[in-house]
């Protein structure tokens, strides 16, 4: 299976035209999705369009951009002018935006084609991407288990090698989750690195929206285009771009990374745990320093039970709930009904400690001379399809969601970088996940890391 950079450079080099590899990965689609699910809806039209154009340039002596002929997969949380776009949604099923979000359009803008709509859970609102309007997806290393989610289409379309490169979002994990299950590379940029301008909210605070591929180099050069400012989004600000393929080669020798035990190692299934030591071995033995770091998570109950985030999320549908209750799936309204019992006031002092608690965190990483925080990127396998909870953290029943993020909404709720990058798999053969964690706009020390785990 080709990867985005070898699929441009082919085209680039005029060894296959951009329509030949559209043509390849349209007509090879049913086949590879069948019983996976991960693909919604073909976008044929505008892929084959796209490809001429890139054709075009090529001929007039242009250059046609550095995706050149790049099938992408845009999960359904992500707007497509003139495509539906249901986030995931009964109540958004005839949806069709009037124009492209910012990351489709700066791929678009670089060569690349759209070629499908993938799967999502409602609303983004889960890890499993079983959705109650549009169908289950299911993980393509056992399809009795799920994806991850909420970019579970994304993560599922890439392993099962229908496309080269799917971007996903991020709010508790929804990138690096899915990535984890599916033994790809996700990365979730800092908060505010990529504009979330034609991407529907989920928690406005927390949400991200980052690159998700089959390889690193892959991951590096879609941040390129993807990141920056934009004027649709007042959240991402005018922090310079890096040529993040510069860090591939550079290793990790100095580096120092802070290994989480507390709370993330101890709280993980030890056949996860293990292949995301071994992961972190082979980053010692190319020159990295490991030393222990407490991260200090969760910093208390409030943070613990998700009361942090729940208003947030339920004022994405203050349009919409009650009144259109029946037009939503059981999760979401379960927690459009507890919202209604968290009080402002502490939602207001819940922010104020988690100000006072993300910029204590980076006081003490760089006093410790942390460059990365590592730990597993789930504490637990792909769990069955249909699984509503899960024992975790000394709880027999824990919402499955709540564990599938366990130890990736840290980074959402501080804002920091993080990658998942395949680290083996556990004791039944399913991928399990090391995450990377870098300080605020240091996405290329993730890089640099995760392309020695995985050149």
């Amino acid at each position: 299976m080709r990867d985005a950079t070898e699929t441009a450079e082919l085209v680039r080099s005029g060894q296959a035209s951009a329509a030949e590899v559209a043509r390849e990965h349209l007509d090879r689609l049913p086949g590879l999705d069948g019983e996976i699910g991960s693909v919604w809806l073909v976008t044929e039209e505008r892929a084959m369009a796209e490809a001429e154009a890139v054709d075009r340039r090529l001929a007039a002596g242009a250059d046609p951009g550095p995706l050149a002929g790049v099938p992408v997969g845009w999960k359904d949380l992500i707007e497509t002018a003139g495509i539906r776009t249901t986030y995931g949604s009964a109540i958004w099923r005839d949806n069709v935006p009037e124009h492209d979000a910012d990351v489709v359009a700066r791929l678009a803008a670089a060569g690349a084609l759209t070629i499908a709509k993938l799967a999502t859970h409602e609303l983004a609102w889960g890890t499993t991407t079983d959705n109650p309007w549009f169908g289950t997806c299911r993980n393509p290393h056992d399809t009795s288990r799920v994806p991850g989610g909420s970019s579970g289409g994304s993560a599922a379309a890439l392993a099962a090698g229908i496309l080269p490169l799917a971007p996903g979002t991020d709010t508790g994990g929804s990138i690096r989750c899915p990535a984890s299950c599916c033994g790809v590379v996700g990365l979730k940029p800092t908060y505010g690195r990529v504009s979330l301008g034609g991407i529907h909210p989920l928690c406005t605070s927390l949400d991200h929206c980052g690159p998700m591929a089959r390889s690193v180099r892959d991951c590096a050069l879609a941040l390129e285009l993807m990141a920056g400012p934009s004027a649709r989004d007042p959240r991402a600000p005018a922090v310079p771009v890096e040529r993040y393929r510069d860090a591939l080669g550079r290793g990790v020798r100095g580096m120092r990374i802070g290994v989480a035990e507390r709370y993330f190692f101890e709280h993980t299934a030890a056949d996860v745990a293990a292949p995301a030591r071994a992961a972190l071995e082979a980053l010692a033995e190319a020159g990295a320093e490991l030393v222990e770091f407490d991260v200090g998570w969760p910093p208390d109950r409030d943070f613990a039970d998700g009361r942090f985030y729940l208003a947030e999320m339920a004022a994405t549908l203050v349009d919409h709930w009650p009144q259109r209750a029946d037009e939503l799936g059981p999760e979401v309204r379960r927690d459009c009904a507890a919202a209604e019992g968290v009080a402002a006031v502490d939602v207001a002092a819940i922010g104020e400690r988690r100000l006072a608690w993300c910029a204590e965190l980076e006081q003490r990483a760089r006093a410790a001379g942390i460059t990365l925080v590592a730990t597993p990127s789930q504490p637990c396998t792909p769990p069955p399809v249909g699984t509503t909870s899960l024992p975790f953290a000394g709880h027999d029943e824990v919402d499955v969601s709540a564990v599938m993020c366990g130890l990736t909404e840290v980074f959402d709720v501080n804002g920091w970088p993080a990658i998942s990058v395949p680290a083996g798999t556990d004791a039944a053969g399913m991928p399990a996940g090391l995450q990377l964690a870098a300080l605020p706009w240091r996405e290329a020390d993730c890089l640099a890391a995760a392309a020695v785990l995985m050149p």
